[in-house]
């Protein structure tokens, strides 16, 4: 087993300090990676910003600091167990 670890490991630097290998991977990055994730992030971001508002307002209602167990059973019941 070790010696596959040192050949993956071996083969990963070489790898790593192929500029050609480099190029492709930058070229692929910039060109796929990318936009996919800033595609994804600009779906996500008012969900999350959404739910962040939600959280807040819970813990402003329940008093979050001197009732952690009633904030946290809200929790539960509206992200977490919303059917049961």
């Amino acid at each position: 087993m070790a010696i596959i670890s040192r050949w993956f490991i071996s083969t990963a630097t070489r790898l790593a300090n192929d500029p050609r290998i480099r190029e492709r991977a930058a070229d692929v990055f910039e060109k796929e990676v990318k936009p996919r994730a800033a595609e994804s992030w600009r779906k996500a971001k008012p969900k999350l910003e959404a739910t962040r508002d939600e959280l807040r307002q819970m813990a402003r209602e329940t008093d979050a600091a001197r009732n952690p167990g009633a904030f946290a059973a809200r929790v539960k019941k509206r992200f977490i167990d919303p059917k049961g």
